[in-house]
């Protein structure tokens, strides 16, 4: 990651997960749809296990996965994989950024997994576990962020710090979601805090390793730190922006659906959701929850 393609490649990660959150979120408050806590029926077989697959899920463990190789592998002929120096006598640990980096995308890749084995392989969905790992993701981020500033230039401290207060929201947003699941305005909040991260990454790429003046940063100069500060305002109000964008193309999308020319028969994409509109559908929810409950109830009253 301490590199320019290091911050290109994991902003660009973090992008299409806030592209992702926002269109999924907005057909989920545009149809007034809910995100299921409990399982719902699932086809029996491969061909049904291979159909629940989460995208985001996948997406885990493809960035994490490619990210920890890259960490030790690239470029091509490097081997990072070591963690001291057995040729000095006291053994110093060697590859101190790597090994940091590795251990948040190691994490990211383990709550995609998480999410694979609790929607795709389970009889269960086990939604509370999926919510913890990304938590406990962020989490790592943000401690390796806090532990990762030590030892460099004033600018990129100042870079890395707007990027620990972001990832730090993310991380109160998705605790709190752990109680709160099917709150829009925490949908929305995580899925423009996680955009921020990721065009923020993009543009800390460039005033880190690749100016567009083409000259670095000078680290003693006041100006500059305060003009990190107000493109960081700027990523803002950019986001925020882009995320109302969505919105409203996701809007005009169904509503483009709905028209009797609008193939409204078929669906685009496939979440995993619930509907809590419909009365058939909000039934078949409350019966599982009600299962669900009784489960619960005979667990504790069997001696």
């Amino acid at each position: 990651m301490g590199t320019f393609i290091g911050h290109i490649s994991p902003g660009l990660a973090f992008v299409s997960f806030g592209i992702l959150y926002a269109f999924k979120f907005s057909l989920l408050v545009l149809r007034g749809e809910k995100i299921p806590l409990v399982s719902p029926p699932r086809t029996a077989g491969l061909r049904g296990c291979v159909k629940r697959i989460p995208v985001e899920g996948v997406m885990k463990i493809v960035y994490g996965t490619l990210a920890v190789m890259a960490e030790f592998f690239y470029p091509p002929g490097v081997y990072k994989m070591i963690l001291f120096n057995k040729e000095k006598p006291d053994y110093p640990f060697i590859h101190p950024n790597e090994w940091q980096h590795v251990t948040m995308y190691a994490y990211f890749a383990l709550s995609g997994w998480v999410d694979v084995i609790s929607q795709a392989c389970l009889p269960r969905r086990l939604f509370l576990f999926e919510s913890i790992a990304i938590a406990i993701a962020f989490y790592i981020e943000a401690l390796l962020l806090y532990n990762h500033m030590h030892g460099k230039q004033q600018v990129e401290n100042s870079v890395h710090a707007l990027l620990l207060f972001v990832c730090f929201l993310v991380c109160l947003v998705l605790t709190v979601e752990l109680w709160r699941p099917n709150d829009p305005i925490l949908w929305f909040t995580k899925t423009c805090l996680v955009m921020i991260q990721g065009t923020w990454l993009l543009h800390a790429a460039f005033i880190l390793y690749k100016p567009f003046t083409g000259k670095p940063w000078k680290a003693d100069d006041i100006a500059n730190l305060m003009f990190v500060t107000n493109f960081f305002c700027w990523h803002i109000a950019l986001n925020i922006l882009l995320l109302l964008a969505f919105f409203l193309l996701t809007a005009c999308w169904l509503s483009w659906r709905s028209r009797p020319g609008g193939n409204g028969t078929k669906e685009m994409f496939v979440f995993n959701l619930t509907r809590a509109d419909g009365a058939v559908p909000r039934a078949e929810y409350d019966k599982l929850r009600a299962a669900e409950e009784e489960t619960h109830l005979l667990q504790e009253c069997d001696p």
